[in-house]
Parts: C-alpha cells; sequence; structure tokens
C-alpha cells in the first residue's frame, strides 16, 4: 500500500510539472493587459462573438478580438512597439509595421508560425480606438498572399504599369 502511495505521489508530481500554470495568460491576453495599462481603459465586451463566428466560415478557426474605444491617448507605432516589447513568447515575429503619421493611424502585425500553421497578432491604433485581434491564416490563404506579395514587388520594381488590368 505505501508502494503505491508513494508511486501515485511521484505520478501526479510529474503530471502537475508538465501542466501549465492554471494562472498562466496566453499571448493575446497578455498583450490586451498591456495595451489596457497602456491607454487607461478595459477592452469592451463583444457580446455573441462566438456565435457570431460559428456562422461565418471562420467557424473552425481561431479569432480572439478585444477592441477599446474613446481612447484618449495617441499611441504611435514606437509606442505599440515598446508595449508589446518582452511581452510576447520568443515565437513571434515582427510581420509589419505601418504608420501614417498623415491619418494618425499605426499597426503592427507580428507572425507565429509552427510548421505550415501561422498564427497573426495583429494591434491597430486609430483616433480613439486599439484594436487587437489573433486569428489563424488558413494554408490556402498564406500561399494567395505570398503569390500577391511576389507580384506586387516584382512589379513596384520593374515599373509595371499593367497592375490591376488582370493581365
Amino acid at each position: 500500500m505505501k508502494r503505491h502511495a508513494i508511486s501515485l505521489t511521484l505520478a501526479l508530481a510529474v503530471f502537475l510539472s508538465l501542466t501549465p500554470p492554471l494562472h498562466a495568460q496566453d499571448d493575446f491576453s497578455i498583450a490586451v493587459h498591456r495595451i489596457a495599462d497602456r491607454v487607461g481603459k478595459s477592452p469592451l465586451h463583444i457580446p455573441f462573438l462566438g456565435v457570431l463566428l460559428f456562422f461565418t466560415p471562420a467557424r473552425g478557426a481561431h479569432l480572439k478580438v478585444a477592441t477599446f474605444e474613446d481612447v484618449h491617448t495617441v499611441l504611435s507605432l514606437a509606442d505599440l512597439e515598446n508595449s508589446m516589447h518582452g511581452v510576447l513568447s520568443g515565437e513571434w515575429h515582427p510581420f509589419v509595421k505601418v504608420d501614417s503619421r498623415r491619418d494618425h493611424e499605426c499597426t503592427l502585425i507580428y507572425a507565429r508560425i509552427n510548421g505550415s500553421e501561422m498564427r497573426l497578432m495583429v494591434i491597430t491604433a486609430e483616433s480613439g480606438e486599439v484594436t487587437v485581434v489573433q486569428m489563424d491564416v488558413p494554408k490556402k490563404l498564406q500561399g494567395t498572399w505570398l503569390d500577391d506579395t511576389k507580384d506586387s514587388v516584382h512589379k513596384h520594381r520593374h515599373g509595371d504599369a499593367n497592375e490591376g488590368d488582370g493581365a
């Protein structure tokens, strides 16, 4: 009986050491919390988002959204980058940075690639609003994006005036 209790205790200890703590947060929650601290507001609750997504083609996809409205703090691209510095795990890599000083809008996109799976975290700030979105990118769309990007770069470098005419 004593041997059985020791074995059970060891098995339980190994199991608990391999499972994440109950209070652990995912990268999305941590990013949203950091933005909330930065703007001094909590994100809006979007009622029935899960139900709405169930009835869309994104039904099986991973999608999380947090939005902050009536934000009185103007965030620049540098502010977003500083807010995210050290927050996301090392699996996330900067993917796109857009800073429109004229329109007072900025977007920061991080990508996490695991094999053939791709997940994006998009953080965008504009006048009075900040939005954080985390989503999976289907494999089919990944190829389309890469092909479109290659075509755009080629046309830009070679001054192709036929862009957008279907040729």
